[in-house]
């Protein structure tokens, strides 16, 4: 499947962007810079990059998650990830994104990482 993206308003100030299928080089992955440039044009610098249904993520897609963190971080915003046990997860680790982005279980526990702020 290829990447679908949605972009909805989760809180006042947190932007959500759904992610479902295949994040890797292409496209469709393209359009997650483009809806993270569009965001931090409009002020709103906090964002939840939700991968619960990304069923498979190569080097591009883990690229541009490190690419939107620092894009949000410079506007001085943030990004949290989602990204359940599993695949999404193991890479996220094995490339120590985990590092610079915050990674959480659940859509909920990103959204209460904001409140921690």
């Amino acid at each position: 499947m290829l990447l679908q993206i949605e972009e909805r308003q989760i809180e006042p100030g947190i932007a959500g962007i759904d992610l479902t299928g295949r994040f890797a080089l292409g496209r469709e992955s393209q359009r997650v810079e483009t809806i993270v440039d569009e965001l931090v044009k409009a002020g709103r610098t906090r964002a939840i990059l939700n991968l619960t249904g990304v069923t498979y993520i190569d080097s591009a897609g883990i690229g541009l998650v490190a690419l939107a963190a620092g894009r949000l971080k410079e506007a001085g915003g943030r990004l949290v990830a989602v990204a359940p046990d599993g695949r999404v997860l193991d890479m996220l680790k094995i490339t120590q994104v985990n590092r610079i982005v915050t990674v959480c279980g659940t859509p909920q526990e990103a959204v209460d990482a904001f409140s921690k702020e």
